[in-house]
């Protein structure tokens, strides 16, 4: 016959399931000890709207970052997601309630309308590795511009070729708006002028025209425009074009500094798709310099390799030019535009 049950609090537990309960305590123990301990980062703030702004007025806030955690607060990085907004930090490392201060600087700039704008915080708090802080702004002007970057660019283009791009001007108060100008500074631009923009007394545009006239190369130029709008008086455009040649070399200049050997190949390509052209002959007036040349590629490439190496240091050229050596590579074609390519050389001789 079996005995008597044995109570439950006498039953024989395995070891494993009363260190079970213990190791729970003790775990928890540790979490709540380190997060008491952590470092927490907060803001003072975290938004401010300044409201009403004109363009390109300029305001300042201050954001206090307290370390509220029992850790060292690193703050490693301020960071503005738009260069009109400059955040400064006074101090990186906070010990436990110590703070700083993150002076902010915003500048309206050309914005228009209602703008939000966001610093961000990176640091060691385990909960928030970042915070940001937000800017707003109503920006106000008396003068929309279009771009309001208040500069315009045409890509590349061939040399003799026109092209045409407008820069809109707004009124959002005065009921007409006139402008004047009458050509750019240095006369590289054909502008001109639209006010009562397609029936609008309000809007007017600025007619911007690259000419034939415009040589190869990157151009600039500014465009001022007088207007009616108290305050914006004169406006300056920024005006770039970049205008290319039909036929381009892949070296626009040798150089062959103290080199003993001048062996080089230079291609010819044509900047642009259609344009056929063939090299017909290549000449150079330094004649310690060799070359062939061949049209590899029917209307796409021609090379011209060169060979040669310099002159001595007692010869009366390097003597008379103090070993600066300088000459032409003039490359010939069957384009009636383009009839000559010329590539500058110079090298230099240990005297």
């Amino acid at each position: 016959m079996p005995g008597p049950p044995v109570p439950v609090s006498f039953r024989k537990v395995p070891m494993r399931y009363m260190i079970t309960p213990l190791l729970a305590g003790l775990v928890f123990s540790v979490l709540c000890f380190g997060s008491a301990q952590a470092q927490i980062i907060h803001l003072d703030k975290e938004n401010i709207d300044f409201g009403l702004m004109s363009q390109h007025e300029s305001k300042d806030t201050q954001v206090i970052v307290t370390n509220k955690g029992g850790g060292i607060l690193e703050i490693s990085e301020v960071k503005a997601d738009c260069g009109c907004t400059v955040p400064t930090l006074a101090k990186q490392t906070l010990s436990p309630g110590e703070s700083t201060v993150i002076d902010i600087n915003f500048n309206s700039k050309a914005f228009h309308g209602n703008i939000t704008k966001m610093v961000h915080i990176y640091s060691n708090d385990p909960d928030a590795p970042e915070k940001t802080f937000f800017i707003q702004a109503n920006v106000t002007t008396p003068l929309l511009i279009d771009p309001h970057s208040q500069r315009i660019g045409f890509s590349q283009h061939p040399v003799g070729t026109t092209h045409t791009k407008m820069v809109m001007f707004t009124a959002t108060d005065a009921p007409e708006l006139i402008i004047q100008a009458q050509k750019s500074r240095k006369n590289m631009f054909d502008i001109s002028v639209i006010n009562n923009y397609e029936g609008n007394s309000q809007i007017s545009a600025l007619v911007v025209t690259v000419p034939e006239r415009m040589p190869a190369g990157k151009q600039r130029d500014i465009a001022r425009v007088k207007t009616n709008i108290e305050g914006h008086d004169t406006v300056d455009i920024e005006l770039a074009a970049w205008q290319v040649l039909a036929l381009n070399t892949s070296l626009d200049k040798i150089n062959y500094r103290y080199k003993s050997d001048f062996s080089k190949a230079i291609q010819v390509i044509p900047s642009m798709e259609g344009v056929k052209f063939k090299v017909t002959k290549v000449e150079c007036d330094l004649p310690e310099i060799s070359f062939t040349f061949e049209n590899v590629l029917p209307n796409q490439q021609s090379t011209i390799r060169l060979e040669g190496s310099p002159i001595d240091k007692t010869d009366p050229r390097a003597i008379k030019k103090k070993g600066h050596i300088t000459g032409t590579l003039i490359i010939h074609t069957d384009m009636k535009d383009l009839p000559t390519l010329e590539v500058p050389i110079s090298y230099m001789i240990r005297m």
